[in-house]
C-alpha cells in the first residue's frame, strides 16, 4: 500500500511539473517568434575558441563569415569580426581557419596563438586571449563553438535582446541530433532536453557558451574576465557573474542551434559528468534541482523493481497495481515528448533555410523519434546514476585534459 501511494505521488507530480515546464516553454517560445528581428546592431566582436576539428567544422566557420549582421545605416557592410584563438599552431584547426580566413577578405578575421594556462581551462584560455585583439569599437562580444550550425541571422537575433536594459546576457542552446540514432547518442539528446526546460526559468535560466552574447560594458562591469582567470568554465561563471549585477540571462529560440550529437558511451559518460561538475562548482542551484531529480527517479526506479518481484514472485495484487501506476510515469513522459518534438521542430526550422545540410538534420532529427521513445525506459534506468555520481568527485575530462576544480576560483589540470 505504502508503494502504491508514493509511486501514485511521484506520477502525479511528475506529470503536473512536465505540464507546466511544456506550457512555460510553449508560451515562451511562441512568443519570441512573433517577435520582430529589430534593428539593435551594434559593432560585435564574434570570439571562437578551437580544438581539434568538429564534424561540419568547414562548413560551420564559414556560416558565420557569412552571417547577415550589418551597420544599421549601410545594409552592405558587415557589422562584425570574428577572432578565432587556438592553443598552438599544431592544432589541425589551425590551417583550416587560415585557409578560410583567406576566402572572406570582406569580413575582419584573426587567429590568435593562445599558449596554455596551467591554471585555467583551455577553452577559457583560448577566449581571454581572443579578447586581448578586439577592436577598439566593439560594443557587444558574442562568444561561439565550432560545432553548432547557426542560421544567416543568428548574430542579429542573438545580440537583438542587449537592446533590453534588463538583459545581462542573451543566449541560444545546444540541441543535438543523433545522425546514427545510436543508443549513447540518443542518451545524451535526451538528457540534453531536460536541461532546455530551465531556459525560460527566471531563476535558473543560464548562459550555453556555445551561443552567448554580452555588452562589452557588462562583461566589464560583472568582472568576467576576473571569473574566468582560474576557472574552467566559462558560461555559468558568467551567469554567475552576471546575475550578481541584477541582470537576468534571456533565452533566444532562434539561435537554439542543431550540433552533431554522435559519440560513443565512454564520451556520453565523459560528457555528461563534466556537465553535471561544472553545474556544481559553477551554479549550484541548477545542480541541486538535478540531483534532486535523480534522487526522485532512482527511488521511483528501485520502487518500481521492488514491485514487480513481489507481483512476480509473491502474486501480490497491490504490488501489481503499484508497478503499473509507477510505470504510466513512461507514458505520461512519451506523450510529453511528443509535444516537445513539435515544439522543437518548430523553433530549429524556423527561419525555413531549405540547404543540404539543414535536409540532412531534419531528416535525422525526423528518424530518431522513434528510437527516443524506445530509449526512455534505458534513460531512467541509467541518467539518475550518473547524475548522482557527481556527489563524489569534482574531476572532468574535456578534449583530453583532465582537470580537478577546487573551487569557481582554483582549477587545477591533473
Amino acid at each position: 500500500m505504502i508503494l502504491f501511494v508514493i509511486l501514485t505521488g511521484i506520477t502525479v507530480l511528475a506529470g503536473l511539473l512536465q505540464l507546466l515546464a511544456y506550457r512555460r516553454m510553449y508560451v515562451y517560445v511562441q512568443k519570441e517568434l512573433r517577435r520582430e528581428q529589430g534593428s539593435y546592431c551594434p559593432k560585435a566582436a564574434v570570439i571562437l575558441p578551437c580544438k581539434g576539428l568538429d564534424p561540419g567544422f568547414e562548413n560551420n566557420i564559414k556560416k558565420l563569415f557569412e552571417q547577415q549582421y550589418y551597420r544599421s545605416h549601410d545594409k552592405q557592410v558587415p557589422n562584425f569580426e570574428i577572432l578565432f584563438a587556438v592553443a598552438a599552431k599544431e592544432d589541425p584547426a589551425f590551417p583550416v581557419l587560415s585557409q578560410i580566413i583567406e576566402q572572406y577578405p570582406q569580413i575582419q578575421a584573426k587567429l590568435v596563438v593562445a599558449g596554455t594556462n596551467p591554471q585555467r581551462a583551455q577553452k577559457v584560455n583560448n577566449q581571454l586571449s581572443a579578447l586581448k585583439h578586439i577592436s577598439s569599437d566593439v560594443e557587444v562580444l558574442v562568444f561561439v563553438d565550432s560545432d553548432m550550425v547557426a542560421r544567416p541571422d543568428f548574430i542579429q537575433r542573438l545580440v537583438a535582446p542587449l537592446a533590453e536594459d534588463r538583459v545581462g546576457i542573451a543566449t541560444g542552446y545546444r540541441f543535438y541530433i543523433p545522425f546514427k540514432g545510436d543508443w549513447p547518442s540518443l542518451l545524451r539528446t535526451l538528457w540534453n532536453r531536460v536541461s532546455a526546460w530551465e531556459l525560460v526559468s527566471k531563476k535558473l535560466a543560464f548562459a550555453w557558451g556555445g551561443a552567448m552574447a554580452i555588452t562589452y560594458v557588462n562583461f566589464k562591469k560583472a568582472h568576467v574576465a576576473e571569473a574566468w582567470d582560474k576557472a574552467a568554465d566559462d558560461d555559468l561563471s558568467m551567469t554567475t557573474a552576471v546575475k550578481k549585477l541584477g541582470l537576468d540571462v534571456r533565452f533566444v529560440p532562434q539561435c537554439l542551434v542543431a550540433s552533431d550529437g554522435d559519440a560513443g558511451l565512454g564520451e556520453i559518460i565523459e560528457w555528461t559528468n563534466r556537465q553535471l561538475i561544472l553545474t556544481k562548482v559553477y551554479y549550484p542551484p541548477l545542480w541541486r534541482k538535478a540531483i534532486m531529480r535523480a534522487l526522485i527517479l532512482a527511488f521511483w526506479l528501485v520502487a518500481v523493481l521492488v514491485c514487480a518481484y513481489q507481483a512476480i514472485v509473491q502474486d501480490d495484487y497491490l504490488s501489481k497495481l503499484a508497478g503499473c501506476m509507477g510505470l504510466s510515469l513512461l507514458l505520461i513522459e512519451i506523450i510529453f515528448l511528443v509535444q516537445a518534438q513539435k515544439l522543437w521542430r518548430q523553433v530549429l526550422f524556423a527561419d525555413g533555410t531549405k540547404d543540404a545540410q539543414q535536409e540532412k538534420i531534419a531528416q535525422a532529427y525526423k528518424q530518431s523519434f522513434m528510437k527516443s521513445i524506445w530509449m526512455l525506459p534505458l534513460a531512467h534506468c541509467l541518467l539518475p546514476w550518473i547524475t548522482l555520481n557527481s556527489l563524489l568527485t569534482n574531476r572532468i575530462r574535456w578534449r583530453g585534459v583532465t582537470y580537478e576544480l577546487k573551487s569557481p576560483t582554483e582549477t587545477i589540470i591533473v
